[in-house]
């Protein structure tokens, strides 16, 4: 048991140490982003892990080298398959961390969610794209859902950017920080 470890974190240090991150951006997702983002920059990149379970990678990109909060896109490619009522409860509950909303918002809110998320699947990808006031939605590059809802927009990509999120640590990482 101790050599597994010993292994294991041999291996982290080696790739923190001596590794360059790869991107998971492919082709198509490239493709996705060069429709709505100019020039695309890599902010930064995370993990978001509950416990043991690993949940997803993310990636963030904005126009310029330091965060533009009117041109960014935040890929999410999924570690473990989730339901789509988990992501549609988890993102309600995290909007409603950020701010008091109403139930007829809530209500409304909740039924567009249920138009961007599907059940995920390991490996797929999940791509949050802002440019100014609107947002698109695209899973495994294909486009599922266009809002010009300013407010949710903003709560939306707020899960992840905002300073006092569930995780700062992954927050910290996806700013680059």
């Amino acid at each position: 048991m101790f050599k597994i470890f010993l292994i294991s974190l041999l291996l982290l240090f080696s790739k923190i140490a001596y590794g360059k991150y790869t991107s998971f951006l492919d082709a198509k997702s490239e493709l996705i982003l060069s429709k709505h983002i100019d020039k695309k920059i890599l902010i930064g990149n995370a993990n978001y892990s509950i416990l043991f379970w690993n949940v997803y990678d993310a990636e963030l990109y904005s126009s310029s080298k330091k965060l533009n909060s009117r041109e960014l896109a935040i890929i999410l490619k999924y570690n473990r398959s989730i339901d789509k009522d988990t992501l549609v409860k988890e993102t309600i509950d995290d909007i409603k961390q950020q701010q008091n909303i109403s139930k007829q918002k809530e209500q409304s809110w909740k039924s567009l969610l249920e138009s961007i998320y599907v059940n995920t699947e390991i490996n797929k990808k999940f791509i949050a794209i802002k440019i100014n006031d609107k947002s698109f939605f695209y899973y495994d590059n294909e486009k599922i859902y266009e809002s010009d809802d300013q407010e949710f927009n903003e709560l939306f990509f707020n899960i992840w950017l905002r300073s006092d999120s569930k995780n700062p640590e992954f927050t910290k990482s996806l700013l680059g920080q």
